[in-house]
């Protein structure tokens, strides 16, 4: 048995339950960088009279509530150890509003996240593809581009 210590002082007893934190950590640095990008863009207004808003995320109060919510449902996910993303989940736990919310969101950042977060738009390409060749035995770029 792994005992480790995260730098938030999270503990874990098992290389499986460490692994699953940290994608679910990972998820959540995702969601806020593409909210982030979104917000930046789409409520421009907000930043010319706000600079910084909640703790060190720059954005507006709708935005945040947004990722709230998102951060909620990641923490609370009962998939998260065998699913790669929310849209090949099961059981989908997003209420429709906040689904089509999250939708244009990452419809509208994820070209952009290869300019802003580089590794991280990378990784999360990587992942997409090893979840769409696990799937189809075949490499598929549709979302991709």
């Amino acid at each position: 048995m792994i005992v480790k210590k995260d730098y938030c002082g999270f503990l874990c007893y098992s290389n499986e339950e460490y692994r699953i934190y940290k994608k679910r950590e990972n998820e959540k640095k995702t969601m806020l960088c593409m909210i982030e990008i979104y917000c930046r863009n789409n409520h421009k207004k907000y930043h010319k009279f706000y600079n910084k808003t909640f703790g060190s995320k720059n954005i507006c109060k709708e935005c945040e509530n947004i990722y709230n919510y998102a951060s909620i449902r990641t923490d609370k996910c009962r998939f998260m150890e065998t699913k790669t993303f929310c849209s090949a989940c099961i059981s989908q736990c997003y209420k429709k509003d906040m689904k089509e919310r999250i939708k244009d969101i990452m419809h509208f950042s994820g070209k952009r996240m290869l300019f802003y977060h580089p590794i991280i738009a990378l990784k999360h390409i990587i992942v997409m593809i090893k979840h769409n060749f696990n799937k189809n035995k075949k490499i598929n770029f549709k979302g991709l581009i």
